[in-house]
């Protein structure tokens, strides 16, 4: 059964999770959950997008993002893919720290905003790490009560529905936070493959409708298809080939990198990756990814183990496609 391709529309809400593979820790000490958090910032200003809440648990994390002229799909891949290269060489560890892919729904933002940074706020209550969602140090929370210095996050769109000043706002948005605290598991609020649009009747009938016009060529900036899952592909790439993915996106010249590069290329495009997609997440030129495609082709034809690596990277990336 072939995946369905995520909704990414341009301005639309997303509710986004990842987690470690295995359901394993992320965060070791408090200097990750700042790495993390740095990173974060430093992919803000690199991709255009605006963050309304963020929560780093120990072992995944929840983003509350408007989507704009970057794919969620790019911005993710330049957040995870930064992360495990300083988190494996920190810690001394190889292969994929994050599950393949991550999660994301649409949701509608005049009806959920709120109602989701207020449940993402609380899911160090819900996993009874803390009582109080203000005395956890790796949310928005804080921030949204002045109890941070301003950061990452836009507070406005949500602060502005809670008070005309921003001490009234804030001191209203925290008694909206701390009536949910007795709130259980949402699974609404999950992204899941049949659940891939959060909202009204009419908002999923108007969603389907502009992603069906811009099949028809309407115009309007939609990936329909959603960007290929490059940080999965590159997991991929590790598994089947037993490399790292700083070896896979180094110089090296080493005869198993440049296969592995090549594979990479090859079945990056045939999941609809575009070769400047392909360079950044390769750190080459674009036009080192059109010589290795044409390399890679060849190559593909003549030796056994390069048709063993790609059959692998194909297998793998379908099978999580089958599992999302």
């Amino acid at each position: 059964m072939a995946r369905k391709p995520r909704v990414e529309v341009e301005g639309g809400l997303y509710h986004i999770m990842t987690r470690g593979n295995n359901r394993g820790l992320i965060f070791d000490d408090a200097s990750d959950y700042q790495k993390m958090l740095r990173l974060l910032g430093e992919t803000n200003t690199k991709l255009t997008f605006y963050l309304y809440a963020y929560c780093l648990m120990p072992n995944h994390i929840h983003l509350l993002i408007e989507r704009r002229e970057d794919a969620v799909g790019r911005v993710m891949h330049r957040l995870l893919t930064g992360y495990s290269g300083y988190y494996n060489r920190k810690y001394g560890k190889v292969g994929h720290l994050f599950q393949m892919r991550y999660k994301a729904i649409l949701c509608q933002t005049d009806q959920y905003l709120a109602e989701l940074v207020r449940y993402i706020h609380l899911n160090p209550v819900r996993a009874k790490i803390v009582s109080n969602p203000a005395a956890y140090r790796y949310s928005s929370h804080r921030g949204y009560l002045g109890l941070d210095e301003p950061g990452l996050v836009d507070y406005e769109p949500v602060l502005r529905h809670f008070g005309a000043s921003k001490k009234l706002a804030r001191e209203r948005f925290d008694e909206f936070v701390r009536a949910g605290m007795k709130m259980g598991h949402r699974k609404e609020y999950y992204p899941e493959e049949e659940r891939r649009i959060l909202g009204s009747e009419e908002f999923v009938e108007e969603t389907k409708r502009r992603v069906g016009e811009i099949r028809r060529g309407g115009g309007e900036r939609v990936n329909n298809r959603s960007a290929p899952d490059l940080n999965g592909i590159i997991e991929a790439v590790t598994r089947a080939c037993r490399l790292t993915a700083e070896e896979i996106c180094s110089r090296s010249k080493q005869r198993s990198i440049v296969m592995a590069k090549e594979a990479m290329i090859i079945v990056g495009q045939e999941q609809g990756a575009s070769n400047a997609a392909l360079a950044e997440a390769m750190g080459v030129h674009n036009s080192a990814v059109s010589r290795g495609l044409d390399s890679g082709k060849t190559r593909l034809k003549e030796s056994r183990e390069m048709q063993k690596f790609v059959k692998q990277i194909r297998k793998l990336v379908a099978k999580v496609e089958l599992e999302d």
